[in-house]
Order: structure tokens, then C-alpha cells, then sequence
């Protein structure tokens, strides 16, 4: 037991070098103490079993341990941190959990951000994507992001983030973004035709689609981060900051 706990303290300053070390220069400008945050993002560990290091699949114990941070310890929105910098953080986070591996960073930022508790078929069956208690569950949505497209600047995008991540996932696994676009229309055109109350939405396309162009920028720019695709569209759009101001 003490072998693993110095194992976990070594690997825990290895995951803060890692999150430093992916800092880029863009969120430094962003975010004046963006160095001190990523380091907040390694902090707080939540406590790892045996059991879990041993049994899950890597993305999936990252995913746990991301979604467990998330829900308790990523900060709060404010006029310096806005809700594409905690994005960042989130992502951050999981690479740290991954030990730098980016594909897994995506899958684990997927699970932590998760919006749906269950899919609800129209058949009467209802597909659990999550297994949390009902209080984590509440409690980790209420700390998602929801400021990120400039279209919707006092709405909720928080469903955004796991169509983002999602199609990033699957765009990393698959090695085409083609291909990752088309399983992304084809779950649109399931959800409409299959889930009770789905519909067919462009913005999780769009979604879908930023998430694709970032493994693609990713590839040539490792430390590029999430932020960086949303805010590319809203300058688009003219609006630089979504969201309200924060006091």
C-alpha cells in the first residue's frame, strides 16, 4: 500500500508537468493565470482503488476519475475564467488522468461530460449512460460549461460538449474524420427517428464537426485545446465571448 501511494504521488506530479506542459500560449493569453489553473486541474485527486486501476480499460477509469473532478472541484465561471477556459480545464484534466495520451484524454472528457443521464427509446426502453447516483449526477451537469456558441449566448449548451468530444473520440480511434461524420449524422437521423422526443439538430452537428476539425488540429498541434475550435466559430460570428458577464 505504501509502494502505491508513492506511486500515486509521483504519478500525480507527473500529470501536473503533463497539464503545464499543455498550456498553450493562446490560453496563457486567454487567461492571465492560466498556468496556476492547470495546476488546479491536477489537484484534488479523487482517491483511485486498487479495483479500478486493476479491472477498468484505461479511457474509462480516466473518464471516472475526470467525471469525479468535475463534479467537485473545477472552478466556478467568473470574468476571468469563462466557460470555453473551463472546457480547457476539463480537457486538461483528463489528459493528465490519461498520462499525457491524448485519444484517451477525449474518451475520458467524454465520460466526465456526459449531459443524459439514460437514452430514452421510443419503444418504452430506457439505455443508461451513466450509473452515477442521481445527486453526483445532478451535481456534476450543474458544474458543465454551458456558455459556447455565440448563437445561443444566454441559453444551454451543455449537451455541446459530449457531441464534441464524442465525434473528437471517434474522429482519433478511426484516423478519418469522414467517417466520424457520418456515424455523427447517422446518430442525428437515429435520435430523430428512434428516442422518445429526438430530434434532428444542426448545433450537434456543428458540434460534432468542431470536434473532428480539432483531432485534425490536434494532430499537427498537440497542445491545441478545445477552446481554441469554439472560439475560432464565434469570431466567425462576431461575438468573441459567449455567455453573460460573470460579477
Amino acid at each position: 500500500m505504501k509502494a502505491a501511494r508513492r506511486a500515486g504521488t509521483v504519478r500525480s506530479r507527473m500529470l501536473c508537468v503533463l497539464a503545464l506542459a499543455a498550456v498553450s500560449p493562446a490560453l496563457r493569453a486567454q487567461t492571465p493565470f492560466a498556468d496556476s489553473l492547470a495546476r488546479a486541474a491536477l489537484e484534488n485527486a479523487p482517491s483511485t482503488s486498487s479495483l479500478l486501476e486493476l479491472f477498468l480499460p484505461n479511457g474509462v477509469r480516466a473518464g471516472y476519475l475526470t467525471r469525479a473532478w468535475l463534479r467537485d472541484s473545477l472552478p466556478q465561471p467568473s470574468d476571468s475564467l469563462d466557460d470555453l477556459a473551463r472546457t480547457d480545464l476539463i480537457y486538461l484534466r483528463a489528459l493528465g488522468e490519461s498520462d499525457g495520451d491524448m485519444g484517451t484524454a477525449l474518451l475520458a472528457s467524454l465520460i466526465a461530460c456526459f449531459e443524459h443521464r439514460t437514452i430514452p427509446l421510443s419503444i418504452g426502453i430506457k439505455l443508461p449512460l451513466t450509473l452515477e447516483p442521481e445527486d453526483a449526477f445532478q451535481q456534476r451537469v450543474s458544474q458543465l460549461p454551458k456558455h459556447l456558441f455565440a448563437d445561443n449566448p444566454n441559453g444551454d449548451d451543455r449537451d455541446k460538449l459530449q457531441h464534441f468530444f464524442a465525434s473528437a473520440w471517434l474522429a482519433w480511434t478511426l484516423d478519418n474524420r469522414e467517417v466520424a461524420d457520418v456515424v455523427g449524422l447517422g446518430v442525428e437521423a437515429g435520435e430523430q427517428a428512434f428516442v422518445d422526443g429526438g430530434a434532428n439538430d444542426p448545433r450537434d452537428v456543428r458540434a460534432n464537426r468542431l470536434g473532428q476539425l480539432y483531432v485534425q488540429l490536434l494532430r499537427s498541434h498537440p497542445r491545441a485545446l478545445p477552446s481554441t475550435m469554439f472560439r475560432a466559430w464565434n469570431r466567425r460570428h462576431g461575438i468573441e465571448r459567449p455567455g453573460p458577464s460573470h460579477h
